[in-house]
């Protein structure tokens, strides 16, 4: 799946159809559409087990983003962010190269309270 920049010239390249992104949301598969919306795992040829563990670690990890008074917070976000990134590239390595998989990096966003390089692809990080 590859857009053409010919048909769209004015997409920056990370929301062209074929990138995805693993991040942690309450409530859903934990497998977004750079471009926005979520996009399902079977859509994917993501097998079940792998998508139900990635639903779980987004859900765990939701949920600790909002409890701030969580014992041991830091290295639990820590733990669930480290498992996030293996998830990612288990995802892209599923879905093959064809696809790029980002990596929203929760933790490290938290830890340095910046919007730089919390997101990078699951392949570099």
């Amino acid at each position: 799946m590859t857009s053409d920049p010919e048909l769209d010239p004015y997409l920056p390249p990370e929301y062209q159809p074929n990138v995805i992104v693993v991040m942690a949301k309450s409530r859903s598969p934990g497998i977004w559409r750079a471009a926005g919306g979520a996009i399902s795992a079977e859509e994917l040829g993501i097998p079940p087990e792998l998508a139900g563990r990635l639903g779980h670690w987004s859900r765990d990890l939701a949920a600790l983003i909002t409890d701030m008074a969580a014992p041991q917070r830091t290295e639990r976000l820590r733990q669930l962010a480290a498992e996030g990134l293996a998830f990612a590239r288990q995802v892209q390595a599923t879905i093959g190269p064809e696809f790029v998989v980002l990596y929203f990096d929760e933790a490290k966003l938290e830890a340095e309270a910046a919007f730089t390089e919390y997101l990078y692809p699951a392949g570099t990080a």
